[in-house]
């Protein structure tokens, strides 16, 4: 019985500094973004966004984690392992549209991922601190498809279809 609530422990501490990791490399890659899209709005989407989740990492209580969330691990280092990948491509050029498409997609994980690991968490402040992290990424994701409507490339404006 001792064991199994070890492992429950080891379990959750682990996704959360999964979440705790997501959160550093989301934040590198949307303060390198505002850096270089030219749209004013984008620009200070991602710099809330690189904010919110600045805040998030340095928040989230790790040691109180005592809940397993199985089969989530996979997808949170997915996420994580994408932001890593577009701030290393930041930082050697620009944001390429395509890019900037596929994180709307990647939002949409990071919510799904996220909420089923706060419906897990048994721990009142890992559950609080995921739920305000969740909500404030359900309105930043509501708000982008709008920002990514009109994005410059190379100088020329590429128009999606409504």
């Amino acid at each position: 019985m001792m064991k199994d609530m070890d492992t429950k422990s080891i379990h959750g501490k682990a996704q959360l500094k999964t979440v705790q990791a997501i959160c550093i490399a989301a934040q590198r890659f949307y303060q390198q973004a505002a850096k270089q899209v030219s749209d004013g709005n984008l620009r200070y989407k991602f710099a809330e966004l690189s904010a919110l989740h600045h805040n998030a990492a340095q928040r989230l209580p790790i040691e109180a984690a005592h809940d397993p969330a199985p089969n989530l691990q996979a997808e949170l280092i997915a996420v994580q392992l994408w932001y890593q990948h577009q701030h290393t491509t930041l930082t050697t050029e620009t944001a390429q549209p395509l890019a900037l498409f596929e994180l709307y997609s990647l939002l949409q994980k990071q919510l799904s991922a996220l909420k089923q690991l706060t419906l897990l968490m048994r721990s009142y402040s890992a559950k609080i601190s995921l739920a305000h992290l969740t909500a404030a990424l359900q309105i930043a994701c509501d708000q982008l498809p709008a920002r990514l409507k009109v994005l410059p490339v190379d100088g020329k404006n590429i128009q999606t279809k409504n």
